[in-house]
């Protein structure tokens, strides 16, 4: 599941940028375009909302650390608009709602199953479209992909006295199972339309426009529940009749007005403390720790409804920042740096209590410090593989801070904004089950057994990580206590005995059996205990299943290959 930060940062994307998206070209000078347009096989109706990106042909099952994907979003009309350096290309179009695509990964990095790997190359050319870009003409192509008959929802947003509400947020959530949100800005006629929704039963509400700052700019956030009206015209959620979405559909005449409530406002302004400079594109989330008013208090909330109780905003060039329409009550607010828009300068990430109780809070200084720098080089050995990419972060538990960044082409790393005092520094090389983190050292101390003690604007050299393929590979079934009845949808874990303290970095340390009972799992040279168990049998069940003397205790060699069975221990 999607932590509540991410799915907040999705429904900026929602919010702000229903209309085509596209990334940083791979090649800055290369002004060669790629568009097109994208629709259903069956119907021929345009693929709304649907993720474009250009996969180069030599990236396939050898995706090199800092890889660039040329990536769009297309409008309602289906269209997409992107950018490509020369080269040969795979054109892959996805539902964007899917967060990514699970196949593509798959598809950048080699696995330990070669044949495996072979046959989803053949899968994936016969799949995709395949383009030649040369740098002088642009390229037009066009793709059909699955209907998956999405619906939408539309109407109008009011305000107390019956007029059309401009850039209100509206949002929604799904009741189903497999439930997620969204939201959209109403338009000049405070009319709205959220569309790709799958069909199903939808909550929806609407928060009131944003307040304008000095400069008569709106700040770009999004509004959290706490302050909604739900639909047609209500303060609490269960007194709102679900939206059904049908296939192929649009629900219209979904029509909200807005209730009169006291909502305030907070502002303020983020300032590296050495210096007083302002920190630009650093992202703050508010979330709930109680509202004053029961009827509004999402601190009990789970799923995507907690999720979507984070106010977020994200600061300007001057370290502004705002949220609007926030309930009294008591708040927690995150501030840390941004990934996908590195912010500048680069901070330790920060959190504190806010209390708002009866009028706005401005002014709101928050100062963040600069930490300390880490920098070294990444090493693969132990054959001809290349990871996808490798991780490298630095996190101090204690202050709930991390800092994190991706070895470059060169083998290099560099981390900013490092939390001070003692830090675990930890690296992951992708795909995981391929690869494992051999050590890891700074300074003569070993990182995968101790931590690392961090002064603030500290600079550590030369840290050095050592990344391995030789893995050991564990394939087996998993069987019923008495008999040999294999057991699919067991858990397997590779849990490692002995005390020596030492950090597991990579491999694929648990597994869910297939339908015929099967897993495959991989880690670190070493002795392990393999541990098999079904969730069904209760929560005590993977505790009972390690005590159990059915449990194996095997030895997995640098490369070794083994087989074994397990039983269930009852």
């Amino acid at each position: 599941m999607l932590s509540p930060f991410l799915i907040c940062l999705s429904l900026i994307t929602g919010a702000f940028a229903q209309d085509n998206q596209t990334s940083k070209p791979a090649t800055p000078n290369v002004a060669v375009r790629v568009t097109g347009r994208v629709v259903y096989e069956d119907t021929g109706q345009p693929a709304t909302r649907h993720r474009v990106q250009l996969v180069a042909s030599e990236a396939l099952l050898n995706a090199r650390a800092g890889l660039r994907i040329p990536t769009a979003m297309t409008n309602e009309r289906g269209e997409f608009n992107l950018r490509g350096a020369t080269g040969d290309y795979y054109v892959v179009a996805e539902q964007a709602d899917q967060h990514g695509s699970g196949e593509l990964t798959a598809m950048l990095g080699r696995s330990t199953d070669s044949a495996a790997d072979a046959a989803r190359l053949e899968q994936f050319k016969k799949k995709n479209p395949r383009i030649t870009i040369d740098g002088q003409h642009n390229v037009e192509v066009n793709l059909r992909v699955p209907n998956p008959h999405f619906g939408s929802i539309s109407g109008t947003v009011f305000d107390a006295t019956h007029q059309p509400t401009a850039r209100a947020m509206v949002h929604v959530m799904s009741k189903g199972k497999d439930s997620f949100g969204a939201a959209v800005l109403t338009d000049d006629q405070g009319q709205y339309k959220i569309w790709g929704l799958p069909k199903g039963e939808y909550i929806v509400s609407v928060s009131p426009p944003s307040k304008e700052r000095p400069d008569r700019q709106r700040p770009m956030e999004v509004q959290g529940l706490p302050g909604a009206t739900y639909f047609p015209s209500t303060l609490l959620i269960g007194n709102s009749p679900p939206v059904l979405v049908l296939a192929d559909l649009d629900t219209g005449n979904i029509d909200l007005t807005l209730a009169t409530r006291p909502l305030r406002s907070i502002a303020g302004t983020v300032r590296m403390r050495a210096d007083n400079r302002p920190v630009t594109n650093a992202t703050l989330r508010l979330s709930v720790t109680r509202i004053s008013d029961p009827s509004s208090d999402t601190s009990r909330a789970a799923g995507v409804e907690q999720a979507m109780s984070n106010y977020i905003s994200t600061t300007d060039n001057s370290g502004r920042w705002s949220f609007s329409n926030v309930p009294d009550g008591s708040y927690r607010l995150f501030v840390q740096s941004r990934q996908s828009e590195p912010t500048k300068p680069r901070f330790v990430q920060t959190e504190q209590d806010v209390i708002v109780d009866g009028s706005d809070i401005e002014n709101l200084s928050i100062d963040v410090s600069e930490g300390a720098r880490l920098s070294g080089v990444v090493v693969v050995e132990g054959g001809s593989a290349v990871p996808q990419f490798v991780n490298i972060t630095a996190s101090s538990y204690q202050q709930h801070a991390n800092s994190m960044t991706r070895m470059d082409e060169a083998g290099k790393f560099g981390l900013t904004g490092v939390p001070t005092g003692e830090v675990v520094v930890s690296a992951f090389a992708f795909p995981q089950d391929g690869f494992y983190v051999k050590s890891i050292e700074a300074n003569g101390v070993d990182l995968l057994r101790n931590n690392l003690t961090v002064a603030e604007n500290a600079e550590i050299k030369d840290v050095r990580i050592v990344v391995s393929t030789n893995v050991g590979v564990i394939t087996g079934r998993v069987l019923t206590a008495t008999g040999d009845k294999p057991v699919a949808g067991a858990h397997v874990t590779l849990r490692r005995t002995g005390d020596d303290k030492l950090r597991l970095f990579g491999g694929k340390l648990s597994a869910i059996t297939d339908e015929r009972g099967v897993f495959t799992l991989s880690a670190a040279p070493g002795n392990y205990l393999v541990i098999a168990w079904r969730s069904a049998d209760g929560p005590q069940s993977f505790d009972l299943a390690a005590a159990n003397d059915k449990g194996r205790v095997l030895t997995l060699s640098p490369g070794n290959r083994k087989e074994l069975d397990v039983r269930l221990p009852y």
